[in-house]
């Protein structure tokens, strides 16, 4: 695939696209290797590197081999897109905000997902889900949710004022996992130049999340938690939000993510262990069975 030439889904009815440097390739990897793992249907899988190297290619290569059902492809997305992009936070680098270049890279239905993540179901259904005509779907955000849940006015407020305005908290998605028409979004030049420009995005505390939301304000499908469900805790995901409408609604946790700065692949902590535990022992079960099937990315 030649560097800035869009893509359409061929055969597949989604597009599974990752966004990763060197620092996250490894986990981004391992997720995407549980999510053709639980595919019931053919899927294109799509990795978007900053900085791969050919021994990270060739594992996207050996992951493609080993679900050959399914079309994997790999895009080096050019270092002057990202020229201005800046992120306030340690843990996260610039390359999060790649995932705004996705409409640009390729076209049909995408779903983004952060590499910190756990497939946990087959995602399929998401190729079929309504969106009533908007041009992205999320989850509302974790910790939003609880602030509203639990009246922390100083705190929503601080958010709210972050927004300018432009945004409902209530409708505040977490942009971990992003499903996108990325055809109505490039119907939509006006549209496509503010979710590009990484100026513009400068300044906020999470990176890309507050930017997405400003910019699609109106235009986002609200979906059911367990498709961006915070350390499997999804029951809380589903009290804190109680009475909020919601589309895609699937019992059981599709998407497990591992948000903040302490991860399921590092050293144990407590505090790892209590927003999780089962979780986390599930994720380095599936770490395990990724190093048998690709060995290679023991050394990545």
């Amino acid at each position: 695939m030649e560097k800035g030439e869009r893509q359409s889904g061929g055969s597949a009815r989604l597009t599974l696209a990752y966004v990763t440097d060197a620092g996250l390739f490894r986990p981004s990897l391992i997720s995407a290797y549980s999510a053709l793992l639980h595919a019931a249907e053919p899927l294109r899988l799509l990795f978007v590197g900053v900085g791969l190297s050919p021994a990270m290619e060739a594992a996207v290569s050996r992951l493609g081999a080993r679900f050959s059902e399914h079309r994997v492809e790999v895009f080096a997305m050019p270092q002057d897109w990202l020229r201005e992009a800046t992120s306030p936070k340690s843990f996260i680098t610039p390359t999060a905000l790649g995932r705004m270049f996705l409409p640009r890279i390729t076209g049909g239905r995408v779903l983004y997902v952060d590499g910190d993540t756990m497939v946990a179901g087959d995602l399929a259904s998401l190729a079929d889900l309504d969106l009533r005509g908007r041009q992205i779907a999320g989850v509302r955000d974790f910790a939003v949710m609880r602030w509203r849940a639990l009246r922390a006015e100083e705190k929503l407020a601080r958010q709210a004022a972050l927004l300018g305005g432009s945004a409902s908290l209530d409708d505040y998605i977490n942009s971990g996992v992003l499903l996108m028409e990325c055809d109505a979004i490039r119907a939509e030049p006006a549209l496509q130049a503010a979710m590009e420009d990484m100026k513009a995005a400068q300044g906020y505390p999470t990176v890309d999340q507050d930017r997405i939301n400003v910019v699609f304000s109106g235009r986002i499908t609200l979906l059911d938690p367990a498709w961006n469900c915070s350390w499997g805790r999804l029951a809380r995901q589903r009290r804190d939000m109680a009475g909020l409408p919601v589309a895609g609604a699937v019992p059981s946790p599709r998407i497990l993510h591992f948000h903040g700065p302490n991860k399921p692949w590092q050293r144990l902590r407590i505090s790892t262990l209590r927003k999780g535990g089962l979780q986390v022992l599930r994720y380095r079960r599936l770490m395990a069975a990724c190093e048998r099937d690709i060995p290679e990315i023991r050394d990545l």
